[in-house]
């Protein structure tokens, strides 16, 4: 668990980061998904994508799952049918759209919006820090 200030700074050196991934990218390049934002960044920009991946492993715990009413279903649906194998790869799926999503909400985020992003990780680093441990 990394404290709350620490979880403010490395949001923030993130939101720098993928601001200066944003100034280089032409404007007709557009990303459908996780694998193929990484693929670009590492490609072109090895180092700071480096950079990006252990940040976001830092910060992973504390960002917002996108859970739809469909995606919620597949996985429920997955965890009474399915083999172990389809639910972690249901999961990591939903991992990686959730990453997705915020990557390029910080990417795209004004003041008002960037503002609500770090109170919406602060609040869930919070909820996490009171949970009861899992033993």
């Amino acid at each position: 668990m990394i404290s709350d200030r620490s979880l403010v700074c490395f949001l923030y050196d993130l939101r720098s980061l993928l601001a200066y991934f944003k100034s280089q990218l032409p404007d007709y390049v557009k990303f459908i998904n996780m694998e193929s934002f990484t693929f670009y960044m590492r490609l072109g920009f090895p180092r700071k994508s480096s950079e990006m991946t252990i940040l976001m492993e830092i910060i992973e715990p504390y960002i917002p799952m996108i859970i739809t009413p469909e995606n919620l279903e597949v996985v429920i649906l997955a965890h009474e049918y399915g083999n172990q194998g389809e639910v972690t790869e249901l999961e990591e799926n939903l991992m990686d759209r959730s990453k997705f999503i915020f990557l390029t909400s910080v990417m795209e985020a004004g003041s008002a919006d960037w503002e609500n992003i770090v109170q919406i990780c602060r609040k869930i680093r919070s909820m996490k820090a009171r949970a009861p441990a899992l033993v």
